[in-house]
């Protein structure tokens, strides 16, 4: 028996692909519609060629990476060998805890979304790939959702009984800060095409560490000399300088050991935060981290000692966990933390109190949605940085050529603190007030990442006017909630609005947790109305 309900997709990126992947377990056949504003499937804006440069580094290594119709190093296994030779790669080269470039898991994720189409097509799914057709508005109706599309033949309108938004990043192309005009850092020949000057870059997440290595690609030449990396410009570039800018004046560590499959934790587990949950929302924020505090003393004492008895409270923890990166400025502590990281490898063995955060981030996000106000802002101002540090742990080739733009003289990091302003100058160029005083860039790059944002800011007219509440938060199982209660159903994975609520969301692996969520409820919900 058929499904007689239809369910589209608008978009077609990694969230896309692993929704789909998670839907085609249905025993019942489906009828599903995929649509895509762009000539190419399955990649998304990070990972696509164009937009990225084949440099930019992946920060999850190849095994973290679900697979979809299989792993990532199977499929890397599976290609030619002038395949392989043209990402300069040997098949032995090829390693399960290997770091590979965006751009070529935009490959995969295209090649894999086709077997994936495939195979459920010869399941007995009814599956229809539309490129080139831009979603423009989403309609709920008493009966269906309609779809009004753009295409390369003109306009058309499409009905459907389930809708799923995975639209992906939303990139403004002409950023602002302030009063400030910024330049954006897609696609990547924005900043390749900025002649060698004074250049600020804006932030110091793994978009950041992209735009310093562009920029270093472009106006000079890395060289690798065993395990060191050393940067020289091309004639006529010594007129390069970076300063990157960020609230601390710190980078994110390098990546480390640690085991995968992953090990328990004690303390902080998933079913210890639920029972907290269970206990209401009053203290829900300080009692789960009372567990993340036992679980660093029990794993990570000398760790804990360092930070002193300040480091109880979460305002005292997340101050102390900067305090000697600070102290030591951004790019030295860089290096040290490097040091550090490459003995873990090394040794395989891992640094237990960056382990305990970057496994414990994922169950404080059971409590997210839980949290009352005060406790959000507490979660986003003390620990969201804290737990954003681990979890943006940087590739080593990242680092190392970062590294190397600082011995070479053109790279420095400055902390705006508290009192951050920015503004255009009367000529060319932006003005950054930090606590070393004002600065001047020919340029200033956003490399802040993708920004949340609510859902009255959903590109689709219609959709936002029949919204229950505009400013409401997504919250599982990421229905949205209308104003009329109609037969069809929208879900919303986009980007900007599931970041509200639950800002762990912009990997690989949450893609296919969140997609598999939304499956979930659909088929479900299906099952039941055909019961």
């Amino acid at each position: 028996m058929k499904s007689d309900r239809k369910i589209a997709i608008v978009g077609a990126g990694p969230m896309a692909v692993y929704t789909v992947k998670s839907l085609l377990k249905s025993e019942v056949p489906l009828d599903l519609t995929i649509f895509e504003s762009a000539g190419r499937t399955g990649c998304g804006m990070p990972y696509r060629v164009g937009l990225n440069a084949d440099y930019m580094y992946c920060n999850a290594f190849s095994k973290e990476i679900p697979p979809i119709t299989r792993r990532l190093a199977t499929w890397l296994h599976d290609q030619d060998d002038e395949f392989l030779a043209g990402w300069d790669l040997d098949r032995t080269d090829i390693d399960a805890r290997d770091f590979y470039p965006r751009v070529l898991l935009g490959e995969f994720l295209t090649s894999e979304f086709r077997d994936l189409c495939e195979a459920g097509r010869h399941a007995g799914h009814t599956i229809r790939v539309l490129q080139n057709h831009r979603v423009v508005d989403v309609i709920p109706t008493d009966e269906t959702v309609t779809l009004d599309v753009l295409h390369p033949d003109g306009k058309s309108t499409f009905s459907f009984s389930d809708v799923v938004l995975a639209t992906g990043h939303q990139w403004p192309t002409a950023p602002q800060v302030g009063t400030a005009d910024l330049v954006s850092p897609w696609p990547y020949t924005n900043i390749t095409a900025l002649p060698a000057g004074e250049i600020g870059i804006l932030g110091s997440s793994l978009s950041a560490i992209d735009v310093i290595v562009a920029l270093g690609q472009e106006h000079g030449t890395f060289t690798e000399k065993g395990d060191r990396i050393r940067w020289f410009p091309h004639e006529g570039r010594d007129a390069l300088s970076i300063t990157m800018v960020s609230h601390k004046g710190i980078m994110p560590e390098p990546d480390f050991y640690y085991p995968y499959p992953y090990e328990p934790l004690l303390h902080v587990t998933a079913e210890a935060v639920l029972a907290e949950v269970a206990k209401g929302p009053e203290t829900l924020l300080d009692r789960v981290f009372t567990l993340l505090l036992s679980e660093l003393h029990q794993v990570a004492p000398d760790y804990m000692a360092d930070l002193g008895e300040g480091a109880q409270t979460i305002d005292g923890f997340s101050e102390a966990y900067f305090d000697h990166r600070e102290k030591m400025g951004g790019l030295r502590a860089l290096r040290e933390t490097l040091n550090a990281a490459v003995q873990s490898k090394k040794d395989k063995e891992t640094q237990h109190h960056r382990y305990a955060l970057l496994r414990g981030h994922e169950n404080f996000a059971l409590i997210l949605e839980h949290l009352d106000d005060r406790d959000w802002r507490v979660f986003s101002d003390k620990l969201m940085p804290v737990f954003g540090d681990c979890y943006a742990a940087i590739p080593h080739i990242s680092v190392l050529r970062v590294l190397a733009l600082y011995d070479a003289g053109v790279l420095k990091i400055v902390p705006t603190g508290p009192g951050a302003s920015f503004r255009n100058r009367h000529s060319d160029g932006v003005s950054v007030m930090t606590i070393d005083g004002e600065v001047d860039f020919d340029a200033l790059i956003d490399a802040r990442g993708q920004a949340a944002a609510p859902l009255r800011d959903l590109p689709f007219p219609a959709l936002c006017r029949a919204l229950l509440d505009p400013e409401g938060d997504l919250a599982e199982p990421f229905r949205l909630e209308l104003l009329t209660a109609g037969a069809g159903t929208v879900y919303c994975l986009a980007m900007p609005q599931i970041l509200t609520r639950h800002p762990f969301s912009q990997g690989l692996p949450n893609c296919d947790e969140l997609g598999r969520v939304v499956a979930r409820e659909i088929l479900s919900r299906n099952m039941g109305r055909q019961g």
